[in-house]
Order: C-alpha cells, then sequence, then structure tokens
C-alpha cells in the first residue's frame, strides 16, 4: 500500500528560495572569497555524509569549522599569513578533535567561545575596511562560516540533550 504524500508547508518552499537568493547574493558579492571555504566544506560533508569517517553528533558544526580550518590552512600557504592563521587553524582543530571525540558541553562551549570571540573581531575589521575590498569579502565570509558554525553547535548540542535523554 503506498503512503500518502503530505502535503508540503509553504514556508518551505520560500525558506528554500530566501536561502538561495542569498547564497546567489553573497556569491555575487563574496566571488572567489567564497570558493575554497565553499569547496572545503562541501568536500568534508561529501566525506562525512558518504563515508564511514563521520562523527556521531555535531556533523554540522565539524563540517563548518572543518571547513573554514581549511580555508585558512590554504590561505596561509598561498599568502603566507600563517602569523595571522597559526592560532586559530591550531584552536579551531583542537576544538573539533575534542568535539568529535568527546561530544558534551565542555567542547561546545570551547568552540563557542572562540567562534563568538572571533566573530566579534571578524565584525570589527569587517566595520573597519572598505565595503567591496577584498578584505571586506574575506571577512563577510569568515563571519558567515563562524556564525553557521554557531548554530550548528546549538543545534547540534540539542541533539545530543535528546539523544542523552532518550
Amino acid at each position: 500500500m503506498a503512503e500518502p504524500n503530505k502535503p508540503t508547508h509553504p514556508l518551505v518552499s520560500i525558506a528554500g528560495i530566501a536561502g538561495a537568493a542569498a547564497g546567489w547574493a553573497l556569491s555575487q558579492y563574496a566571488g572567489p572569497s567564497l570558493w575554497i571555504p565553499g569547496a572545503a566544506t562541501i568536500l568534508l560533508f561529501l566525506l562525512f555524509t558518504k563515508t564511514p569517517l563521520h562523527p556521531k553528533f555535531f556533523l554540522g558544526a565539524i563540517t563548518m569549522t572543518g571547513g573554514h580550518v581549511l580555508w585558512l590552512f590554504i590561505a596561509s600557504i598561498f599568502a603566507q599569513v600563517w602569523a595571522a592563521t597559526a592560532l586559530d587553524i591550531v584552536i579551531l582543530s583542537t576544538g573539533i578533535a575534542w568535539l568529535w571525540l568527546r561530544p558534551a558541553l565542555a567542547p561546545v562551549l570551547f568552540l563557542g567561545v572562540v567562534q563568538s570571540a572571533s566573530l566579534a573581531y571578524n565584525v570589527h575589521m569587517l566595520t573597519s575596511n572598505p565595503v567591496g575590498s577584498f578584505t571586506h569579502k574575506a571577512l563577510a565570509v569568515h563571519c558567515l562560516w563562524r556564525l553557521i558554525a554557531l548554530v550548528c553547535l546549538f543545534a547540534g548540542y540539542l541533539k545530543l540533550r535528546r539523544a542523552a535523554t532518550s
């Protein structure tokens, strides 16, 4: 017996269209500044969802933060900006490993504080650079990646708590 189709909520289509429009607008503004973190994040997402190598919890937070770390690493190789990125790479990588191996409140708080502090700094730097400059475009993407990672940390923690009470 075939299962009846559930009617889709009208906001689902609206949210999809809004998300696509926002993504298009960001790609128009940021251009190449979006390519490396976007590709790195997509590749990590595919790796984690299509292979046995995947975190049990916090897939979104680990994927977003991992994509960000890969972006920082690649940019550091090509632009030789290790002094500006090395600490971020080490701290975020440590947080990812801790969150993956021991999913709990402590690594969530650690990454949350690091991402929040870095987001505040990136927003400060964003407002200090002229709109349309290469630095402004890159900082806009940094801010977006950090914000998405924070949302994923929160959602992942809620999922972890639900799993613990089940």
